[in-house]
């Protein structure tokens, strides 16, 4: 059995070499300031944070969350007037409470809402920092006892 030929229906033929994907003019070019090498396209002109990026672009967010994140020393507790005032220097947003909630929802930083402080987190995931060694005190030394004297009655004079 023969297959019967295709209709045309004057559809304008492929030229060879122009397949979806396989042209160089069909790659979509970006910007070198949007690629994923570097969070320019968030910043202003100090080099603060100026625009968070959209849901659809999760690879920007984490730039600028890891960005964010490189100004907390690891190992040092930062008390919340110095977070707020750090994050104030390095963005421009009006949201600090939101940029703060993603740095501890994806695990960058690390908050204890009791003492009101925050910490770099060392690994993702992390988990919480090791309990601080507190010294035991020195035992205080036992109180001698003042040297006994036999006691002597008057009347035997």
């Amino acid at each position: 059995m023969s297959r019967p030929q295709k209709r045309s229906f004057n559809r304008p033929q492929k030229q060879t070499g122009q397949r979806r994907g396989n042209s160089k003019a069909n790659k979509k070019k970006l910007a070198p300031a949007k690629t994923l090498s570097g969070i320019s396209a968030f910043q202003d002109a100090q080099g603060k944070v100026s625009v968070w990026p959209s849901e659809r672009r999760l690879d920007a967010q984490t730039a600028v969350l890891e960005h964010l994140a490189a100004f907390f020393e690891g190992g040092r507790i930062y008390p919340e007037f110095e977070v707020k005032a750090l994050m104030r220097a390095k963005v421009s947003l009006d949201d600090l409470p939101m940029l703060l909630g993603e740095l501890i929802d994806r695990e960058y930083l690390r908050h204890d809402e009791a003492a009101k402080t925050y910490w770099r987190a060392t690994g993702r995931p992390t988990s919480l920092p090791p309990e601080p060694v507190i010294p035991e005190p020195a035992a205080p030394e036992p109180v001698k006892p003042a040297p006994v004297r036999p006691l002597t009655d008057p009347s035997d004079g």
